[in-house]
């Protein structure tokens, strides 16, 4: 079994220089009308900042959650849903020696600080984000949130982003030699929102123009979206427009519209820049480790779903990824199998094994519940003759509920689920607004902050049959900028009788790769991510020198260890405590420059010297 993430790391909590608070805030942004049902996740309303922990994590930043406004560190940054009344005095000084103050839901009780106060409550609505020195990267348009308030600026600050309707979305503000940002979106509740939607209890809404019929009497995870069918969509570049005789047939008689940004990746990313951004001037250094190994900016993952178990498209499969040089998640679906011939083949191949979870009603254990989840989990077990499989992704994507089905995982051992994703031509791309790895949160009655089960969000199926071509650069080009992965999902019926498919199939592996995209199956991506996430990083700058030290409880090969690159000439040679010298390069990241040190992560604690 896995080791939960919150477990797999030991906080040090004096000597991280971020610090978090997540108490509910009493704000606008906490009691504004989202625009969707939140159904039954009254009991999560108060818990969405602690998933702020969570993003952090991802992002390989080293937070304290425990510190009193009395013990902050010098020139440090907190990143708050709200403040104690009893802080604010101590916070004003802080700010003014070179503190920077994150707010993530709105100003609350600190208009005069933040130099904005709130107006009034907004649902779900578009930010567009200024260009603005402030930023390093920007989304090429709005963003979803999900809920906020608008901001009135006092005179001096500086407007970093705006609702549609024009109000400020995000401020920030200096106080001394420090700096105070705020997000007039409600972020944590956001990114949340936006990657888990609501809980699914009924059909969704379709699209207008038809390419998106969720309305299917198939209860799935599409039906809980909270982006928008009508605005957050847009069409492959050099298509379009959608002809008026569309219909919703395979394969796509045109491209359609579809979900090509990954919002909730860019609320990520602009919590990140405001970090970097606030500490710049003060020499504080927030290190970060890269979300892959040293020389990787992005990945890809190929899934195979065996729909119908029928021995030839089987062979079909195994032939087209050996071609593809592709090794894939290949998810077993009840009832029947291939037979053991194939399940051997597919594990000589060096393809993973992995669970297709069918609740579809098709057989006498197919339906949605503990116990049939629970026995198909056996019978997969039973018919590849692996005992250990930790991926999954539910058949049509199905979903009930929230997050009950995660439970289920954590009972059996899956440990990685890619059952996000599209059913429908209109709803390829991204969404649940996500190209990367996450731990979901979880209700507060569990006891815990996140389950742990990854979530690997999936972006297209059967490219050139239930995919128009052209969405393939789309999702690759936006997990490439936000330093993802790119999940294309392919099955054997349609590589075994469609040729476009199949050469759509193999075309994709080499233009990936062109790119500098490693495959990875799912295991891969579950090992490496729990497995970075139990190395800790701090740094503090002295004088011509950045020393960072690496705490890890286990070894991680080819670690990338990031920091920020100051005005001055960026470091070329790193030394470590026990006498390893290694080159330090630079690379870009979230549109910023960051020396890399390249380094074989050691158990302990290693301390290496950047000049």
């Amino acid at each position: 079994m896995s080791t939960h993430p919150a477990t797999a790391r030991r906080a040090v909590e004096t000597t991280s220089p971020v610090t978090v608070w997540t108490a509910s805030p009493p704000s606008a942004t906490s009691s504004a009308p989202t625009g969707v049902d939140l159904g039954t996740l009254e009991s999560v309303e108060g818990s969405f900042g602690r998933y702020l922990v969570e993003i952090l994590a991802h992002a390989g930043i080293a937070t304290a959650t425990s510190t009193p406004a009395t013990d902050l560190p010098d020139r440090g940054v907190v990143v708050a849903t709200t403040v104690a009344d009893r802080a604010v005095e101590t916070l004003e000084t802080w700010v003014a020696a070179g503190g920077t103050l994150i707010l993530t839901a709105g100003p609350t009780d600190l208009g005069d600080l933040a130099g904005a106060r709130e107006t009034h409550a907004v649902g779900t609505g578009r930010v567009t984000v200024a260009e603005h020195p402030f930023w390093t990267h920007r989304p090429p348009r709005h963003l979803r949130a999900v809920r906020g308030a608008g901001l009135d600026p006092a005179p001096g600050t500086d407007v970093l982003a705006t609702w549609q309707s024009g109000e400020a979305a995000i401020c920030a503000r200096r106080h001394g030699d420090g700096m105070v940002i705020t997000f007039g979106v409600d972020l944590a509740a956001t990114v949340v929102l936006v990657q888990q939607g609501v809980p699914v209890t009924g059909d969704g809404v379709p699209a207008r123009d038809g390419t998106a019929p969720v309305d299917d009497d198939i209860l799935k995870a599409e039906d809980g979206m909270t982006l928008d069918l009508e605005h957050d969509r847009a069409l492959p570049p050099g298509e379009g427009p959608v002809p008026e005789s569309y219909t919703h047939t395979y394969p796509p008689p045109a491209a359609v519209p579809i979900f090509d940004q990954p919002h909730a990746d860019w609320w990520r990313s602009l919590l990140l820049q405001a970090i970097w951004a606030g500490t710049e001037r003060t020499g504080t250094v927030v290190p970060w480790l890269g979300y892959w190994p040293a020389g990787l900016s992005a990945i890809a993952h190929m899934s195979h779903d065996a729909d119908q178990n029928v021995p030839e498209d089987g062979r079909a499969a195994l032939d087209a990824f050996a071609e593809a040089d592709v090794s894939v998640t290949w998810c077993q679906v009840f009832p029947g199998g291939y037979g053991q011939e194939i399940y051997d083949a597919i594990t000589a191949a060096g393809h993973e094994h992995a669970l297709h979870y069918n609740a579809m009603g098709d057989a006498d254990i197919a339906s949605w519940g503990w116990p049939q989840f629970r026995a198909q989990y056996a019978w997969a077990q039973a018919v590849t003759g692996r005992e250990d499989i930790v991926a999954n992704k539910n058949h049509y994507t199905r979903w009930e509920g929230w997050t009950e089905f995660y439970r289920w995982c954590e009972e059996v051992g899956i440990e990685i689920d890619e059952s996000r994703g599209p059913s429908k031509q209109g709803t390829v791309g991204f969404p649940f607004g996500t190209a990367h790895v996450s731990f979901p949160l979880a209700p507060p009655e569990s006891g815990r902050s996140v389950h742990d089960v990854l979530n690997l969000p999936l972006h297209t199926q059967d490219l050139a049959w239930a995919a128009h071509a052209s969405v393939r650069d789309v999702i690759l080009d936006a997990a490439e900028a936000q330093h993802g992965v790119a999940h294309f999902l392919f099955h054997g019926p349609h590589l075994n009788r469609r040729p476009a498919t199949r050469a759509a199939c193999v075309e994709l592996a080499a233009e990936a790769r062109r790119r500098g995209m490693e495959w990875w199956t799912a295991e891969q991506i579950n090992a490496w991510e729990r497995a970075r996430r139990a190395v800790r990083l701090t740094a503090v700058r002295r004088g011509g020198t950045v020393q960072v030290d690496v705490e890890s409880e286990a070894p991680l090969e080819a670690a990338a260890i990031l920091v920020p690159v100051d005005a001055g000439a960026p470091p070329s040679l790193a030394r470590a405590d026990h006498g390893a010298t290694l080159e330090v390069t630079t690379v870009r990241r979230h549109g910023r420059v960051f020396a890399q040190l390249a380094v074989d992560v050691r158990p302990g604690t290693t301390r290496w010297e950047l000049s």
